[in-house]
């Protein structure tokens, strides 16, 4: 599991994130990769897998701040927005 502590170059899977953001009056949800350049945080793909929102403290706390890129899975490629612009829970 990703700690607050760890080294650069991390790689992380057991906070499964998923972004939420508003674009063209449409409010869309999806699982995402959480990148800061220093570390990563997977999405989770198992059929029973949930999903911890990109805003959620502990994204914060695991980054240091909102500081990070969520990149979203389409259909046919990955949308990147800025932490800050997704929405919370």
């Amino acid at each position: 599991m990703a700690e607050p502590t760890g080294l650069d170059g991390e790689i992380a899977g057991h906070l499964p994130p998923v972004a939420r953001v508003t674009q063209r009056g449409r409010t869309v949800s999806r699982r995402c990769f959480a990148l800061n350049g220093k570390r990563a945080v997977m999405p989770a793909f198992g059929a029973y897998a949930g999903g911890l929102n990109v805003r959620h403290r502990a994204f914060a706390e695991l980054f240091g701040t909102l500081a990070f890129t969520a990149h979203m899975l389409g259909d046919e490629r990955l949308y990147a927005f800025a932490a800050k612009r997704c929405i919370p829970d």
